[in-house]
């Protein structure tokens, strides 16, 4: 079994993975200012909660598009399992052929989604990752990884209106059940769910009719 950490803007994701199926995932608020020593207690906590000795791992693997965390995570990941971290970035061989403009730019959580999503699914194949930006990868009928598009997501839309207009506030993001809205929550709930929506089928279209052919569509995030 593998401890394999996943780390976004808003959560630290700590899954066990067995013969390539996650079998458990716990997930926890990504906090810059936590120790490695808190994230391993807490990923401890969850695990043994679960049954699952974290000592006993057969190894551990990170993923992170925060920075700050990134070390963190990988300190308490070896601590817990007593195993090397590997981090998922410049020099791991993943076997993904990255065929944009500066291929070490492409942040983890692309190549992540992109080698499972090679795995499991037929090509050409379209990822969407919705997380505080929506992060859509493409890959084409060869397994290529040719490019995406990352646009903001429900929560960074919700936080842009609350703070950006005087008038408007935070609202839980949840679809109002109509698109004509009666009341200024219920409008900004809209927007932002239909909003989001209706711009992934308008980039969906647009990545379609440049591969020209339809692309298999894997969404996942939190």
């Amino acid at each position: 079994m593998i401890l394999a950490v996943d780390v976004s803007n808003n959560h630290v994701a700590a899954g066990l993975m067995e013969d390539g199926a996650l079998v458990h995932v716990s997930h926890m608020s990504s906090v810059k200012s936590r120790t490695a020593d808190e994230y391993a207690v807490l990923m401890d906590l969850m695990a043994r909660h679960h049954g699952v000795d974290l000592g006993g791992m057969e190894g551990c693997i990170v993923s992170s598009v925060v920075p700050e965390l990134t070390a963190v995570l990988c300190a308490a990941a070896e601590k817990l399992t007593g195993k090397r971290a590997m981090l998922v970035g410049k020099g791991l061989k993943t076997g993904l052929n990255i065929r944009i403009d500066e291929p070490g730019e492409l942040a983890s959580d692309f190549v992540a989604v992109a080698v499972s999503a090679l795995e499991r699914y037929p090509l050409p194949c379209v990822t969407v990752n919705m997380d505080t930006a929506v992060a859509i990868g493409v890959l084409d009928k060869k397994g290529s990884y040719i490019g995406g598009v990352i646009s903001p997501g429900v929560m960074a839309s919700q936080i842009a209106l609350s703070r950006g207009a005087s008038r408007l506030y935070s609202v839980t993001p949840k679809a109002p059940g109509r698109v004509i809205a009666k009341n200024t929550a219920d409008s900004m709930k809209g927007g932002i769910i239909y909003g989001t929506a209706a711009m992934l089928d308008g980039l969906l279209a647009g990545i379609d009719g440049e591969l020209g052919e339809t692309a298999n569509v894997v969404a996942t995030g939190e």
